[in-house]
């Protein structure tokens, strides 16, 4: 999940999001510079950034700084559900989550969304 969560942030620092998400993977792999066994990775981090309608603000485009810190919180929560694995994370209820990893209430929103890309 490391490397998805390196390639996905490479891939904000230096491209627009709708040119990330109207590539091809291969387009994704050559900008990048990665291997083709890097596919997978590469497929990964466009899915997080393109499949979900939360990235599609014209102002949260337009803030770098705060979309990269978006994705980073959501990227933290996701490792931390890793650790506990999913019959666990996908099983408990967000108030659970919250409680267990030791996050605050307003760390609700991270919750919820790295819950359904963990588990959906």
């Amino acid at each position: 999940m490391k490397t998805v969560k390196l390639l996905a942030k490479r891939l904000l620092k230096n491209y627009m999001k709708g040119l990330i998400c109207s590539s091809r993977l291969q387009q994704l792999m050559d900008l990048l510079d990665v291997p083709d066994s890097f596919d997978g990775a590469v497929e990964m981090a466009q899915d997080l950034i393109c499949a979900s309608g939360i990235l599609s603000s014209s102002l949260v485009e337009k803030n770098a700084a705060a979309l990269q810190g978006f994705i980073d919180t959501i990227m933290d929560v996701l490792d931390q559900f890793y650790e506990r694995g999913q019959d666990y994370v996908c099983n408990a209820g967000i108030p659970e989550l919250l409680e267990s990893f030791d996050l605050p209430d307003t760390m609700i929103w991270a919750v919820e969304i790295a819950v359904d890309w963990f588990c959906n």
